[in-house]
């Protein structure tokens, strides 16, 4: 919202009425926001939003037990509807202080200047004035972003994004989520199957020298599988750190590009539900890579055996990374942990926190997101 633009103004009695999954609306201050889009994306749950409809939720956004980092009030802006009527209050100044968090002595020129500085910081994407054009697809713009880059594409909107002018192209880049099971899990049973049988013929050993090796009896398929999923939570978190966040250099235009191609327009738009897994033939690169190393490293049942535990992790990751976006967790549970882990990560800690199905590995390579104290 510019400033110049005169906001519309709400009763309190209006604002309460409002407080629904249909239509939920919060106070921050005097100023009015429908979140009614947010609530599934809330890493809190509904709930939590829920509970407090209707009301000013400034102490919720300071914390404890959790304080909201400044992406995060800046993506709220983006739900900003309008202002509380202060007519309607009753002229009760002293609740309006508390609201708004200021001293006695404030004056009403200050009000309005630390108004404007709050919508000067935590706007809506101005596609006059941003750093790219929104109305044209922004594949080739961010390139010319240079050192701009990183902290642009670090600053998450709410809005769909446009990569390629081609029809083909853009729909190539989307993939809905129900995708990879059903392109991937058939492989899954068939190739278990499979390895179960091949390990049942008992010709599968494993070498620990040239001169000695052991039997890999079929009943050892359950372990070597999970032991493959475990490989692939490694391979996840490598590929996120060190692939999807690299820093592209400044002046390198093609790396930029490539960078928000691959991972870059995820952060800038975390919750388009059209990107959030691996579009199949981008999925084939890294799975195919998966399956030639470890058939060069081990035979064939033993390897294959490895691979299908990984493929399955990677099934298990995509469908993971899905529902810490739009997933309701319960409160406490694994899940519920993850998601509010994840939601720091693009919202915060965008260098720490790269595990998505697991936090282990972020902890022998010291990238785990540090909890905050107050």
């Amino acid at each position: 919202m510019s400033p110049l633009v005169s906001p519309r103004f709400f009763s309190e009695k209006e604002v309460s009425k409002h407080c629904t999954k249909d239509s939920c609306w919060v106070l921050l201050g005097t100023r009015v926001y429908d979140v009614t889009g947010f609530l599934r994306m809330h890493p809190g749950g509904e709930a939590l939003i829920l509970r407090r409809s209707g009301k000013d939720v400034s102490r919720e956004i300071e914390g404890p037990p959790h304080r909201h980092s400044e992406n995060a009030r800046r993506w709220m802006e983006q739900y900003y509807i309008g202002e509380l009527d202060k007519n309607s209050i009753d002229e009760d100044t002293e609740t309006l202080r508390r609201r708004k968090r200021i001293p006695e002595s404030t004056t009403e020129e200050e009000e309005e200047e630390e108004e404007i500085s709050a919508v000067n910081k935590c706007s809506k994407v101005d596609e006059e004035t941003d750093l790219v054009d929104w109305r044209k697809p922004l594949a080739w713009q961010v390139g010319y972003l240079g050192e701009k880059y990183d902290t642009w594409v670090h600053q998450p909107v709410d809005r769909p994004i446009r990569l390629f002018e081609n029809d083909f192209f853009e729909a190539n880049t989307k993939t809905y989520w129900y995708m990879v099971p059903i392109v991937w899990m058939p492989l899954v049973i068939y190739l278990s199957w499979y390895c179960y049988s091949f390990l049942a013929q008992e010709r599968t050993r494993l070498f620990i020298t040239s001169d000695y090796s052991i039997l890999v009896h079929k009943y050892s398929f359950p372990l070597i599988f999970m032991l493959g999923m475990f490989l692939w939570s490694f391979m996840e978190y490598c590929i996120h750190r060190f692939v999807f966040h690299m820093r592209p250099p400044a002046h390198n235009y093609y790396l930029i590009t490539l960078h928000f191609l691959l991972h870059g327009q995820h952060h800038k738009s975390p919750f388009d539900g059209s990107r959030l897994v691996f579009p199949p033939s981008l999925a084939a690169i890294v799975i195919g890579a998966f399956y030639l190393t470890l058939m060069q490293l081990f035979s064939e049942g033993l390897g294959l055996s490895l691979f299908v535990g990984g493929l399955c992790g990677y099934v298990v990751y995509d469908m993971i990374h899905y529902y810490l976006h739009y997933g309701s967790p319960r409160k406490g549970s694994y899940l519920y942990g993850l998601k509010a882990y994840h939601v720091k990560h693009h919202f915060e800690h965008q260098r720490a926190g790269f595990g998505i199905t697991t936090r282990f590995w972020d902890h022998p390579f010291k990238t785990v997101i540090p909890e905050q104290t107050f």
